[in-house]
């Protein structure tokens, strides 16, 4: 499949989806992802096209935790985690960031979204991404508990949707325009901060004016600063500001209701805020674990440690590393995927707390098989939402199928996981095996082609019919050639090779990942908070912190 077929398929899913035919956008999509491309760049724009396709078929569902509403997510990822992603022109890589973001923001997932958005427009500086980041942080502002943070998201937001529609006559075609005029209460959000500008910003001056902790020591502001730059704090103003304010781990959980019981104490009473401090707190541990390997003297240069010496180890020859920034940073992936099962146990134990069954974060959600329960469904809850579509990026369960995951990356998350605590997993220097294990690959495909060849060419012998003495030899010859398949087959996937470039990238991947859970986790239980009866003889409790 070449240029013109991609363009074909492109055209012909525009034309479908301005029709609305959506049975023929279902059968297309099942010939689309059948295609087959040798050029990474057309399989990038393929998963792009078949993405377009299922948005718009989510339209039509009845429920975003539908499994359906997944599927554009995986595509416009996948597309993504092309090599040849980053050779498409710089509108669609625009188009392919904000239609992802959108996929995200209808999973409630505004945070996640928002990082969409601002690669969209920078990228390509694409209008409809300006309209829909303003429209996520607002959608975002609403489910906050703290007033001053919610100012500062709508504070954020009024620029951006103030400019969209000062210029949207300029700015957008006439389907696009639309929905943005439709947008009442963005337009009335607009005018409201336009009459009372002034003294929104004397209640809630810019956050660069406020004063923030920046560190005692050099290494201290260091950690801090790239917290800030990576957006790693437990604090949802690390999303819109790098500012040394928002430099805190402040979120916790808000102030919730419980029912008297004398048989409880203050303490126990504190299980709920006690058990998400104990996740905040190992998730701070494993960040700074992380920061700590890679800014270490050991990951810089060749340094040896003396926990290390005198190991004698074996030289396996593809450039492994046994180092102590290695190590600790699988000590911060263990300690990152620990904090979903956590996670899980806590919300299970809020919403169902008679219930003892067993939990992790991706089955939290099922009454059985894969059928989510009614409370999920008929919740309104968009953090909720959230946290469901989270937990289907995280494969904590091997018995799960590939396809039950909606982040191709999922299963790369897993198999590190399980090969740092079950199995082989060995760290290499990535600029040295790169090049030396493409020169390697290329030897084994060719002697892999040879040996297939000669096992070709002797069953073609056994068929001719050469005489009885010369066939036992022949069956021999074959079986030692199957030996050597088999001997390779049976050490595939052992152990796990991965560079030291990508096992940092897949952590902080992770981690971004369980600080979005963390965050989701506490407005979730706030939104709840929020519904409960207060008539019955329960009390506020204020959580004391320290």
């Amino acid at each position: 499949m070449g240029k013109t077929c991609i363009n074909d398929d492109a055209a012909k899913m525009d034309e479908l989806i301005a029709g609305r035919k959506y049975d023929e956008i279902s059968t297309f999509i099942e010939l689309l992802v059948c295609r087959t491309y040798d050029n990474s760049e057309l399989r990038a724009y393929n998963h792009y096209i078949v993405g377009n396709g299922y948005a718009v078929l989510a339209d039509r569902l009845n429920s975003p935790w539908d499994e359906k509403t997944g599927l554009q997510v995986n595509f416009f990822k996948k597309a993504q985690y092309e090599p040849g992603f980053s050779a498409l022109d710089d509108d669609v890589k625009s188009r392919v960031y904000t239609n992802l973001a959108s996929a995200l923001y209808g999973q409630g997932r505004y945070l996640e979204a928002v990082v969409e958005y601002d690669r969209a427009i920078a990228t390509f500086n694409n209008p409809m991404a300006f309209f829909c980041k303003g429209q996520a942080l607002m959608e975002f502002s609403r489910g906050l508990y703290d007033e001053g943070h919610c100012m500062y998201f709508q504070k954020e937001a009024y620029p951006i949707l103030k400019y969209v529609y000062e210029c949207k006559d300029d700015l957008f075609d006439e389907g696009h325009l639309a929905v943005v005029n439709a947008a009442q209460h963005l337009q009335g959000f607009v005018r409201h901060f336009d009459d009372n500008f002034s003294e929104i910003c004397e209640s809630f001056p810019h956050l660069s004016t406020l004063e923030g902790f920046v560190g005692r020591s050099q290494k201290e502001r260091l950690y801090k600063q790239w917290c800030l730059e990576n957006r790693l704090f437990i604090n949802d103003l690390n999303d819109i500001s790098n500012e040394p304010v928002v430099a805190q781990d402040v979120m916790g959980l808000p102030s919730v209701t419980y029912s008297i019981n004398p048989l409880i104490g203050v303490s126990e009473s504190l299980w709920l805020s006690g058990g998400f401090s104990e996740i905040k707190h190992q998730y701070a541990h494993a960040r700074f674990t992380f920061f700590e390997a890679i800014e270490s003297k050991y990951a810089k240069r060749e340094v040896s440690h003396y926990a290390s010496n005198d190991l004698f180890l074996t030289n396996s020859l593809d450039y492994c590393l046994y180092r102590r920034d290695i190590e600790q940073i699988k000590i911060c992936f263990r300690l990152l995927y620990s904090c979903f099962d956590k996670l899980a146990v806590l919300l299970f134990k809020y919403l169902e707390p008679n219930s003892a069954a067993r939990v992790y974060f991706s089955n939290v959600w099922y009454v059985r098989e894969k059928d989510v329960k009614d409370r999920f469904l008929e919740s309104e809850n968009p953090f909720l939402l959230a946290l469901y579509w989270l937990s289907r990026e995280i494969n904590d369960n091997e018995a799960e199928g590939h396809d039950h995951w909606m982040d191709p990356n999922a299963g790369k998350l897993a198999d590190i996981r399980n090969k740092i605590e079950h199995g082989g997993f060995r760290v290499v220097i990535d600029d040295l095996y790169t090049i030396t294990k493409s020169f390697e690959l290329e030897r084994e495909d060719k002697n892999r082609a040879e040996i297939l060849d000669r096992i070709e060419e002797n069953r073609r012998l056994l068929k001719s019919g050469v005489p009885k003495a010369e066939q036992k030899a022949i069956k021999l010859k074959i079986a030692a050639d199957l030996e050597l398949i088999e001997g390779k087959e049976n050490l595939r996937g052992y152990p796990l090779v991965i560079t030291d470039k990508e096992l940092r990238e897949q952590t902080l991947r992770l981690m971004k990942k369980v600080r979005y859970a963390i965050i989701y986790t506490s407005l979730a239980i706030h939104y709840e908070e929020e519904k409960r009866d207060k008539s019955g003889i329960s009390i506020p409790y204020e959580i004391p912190i320290y």
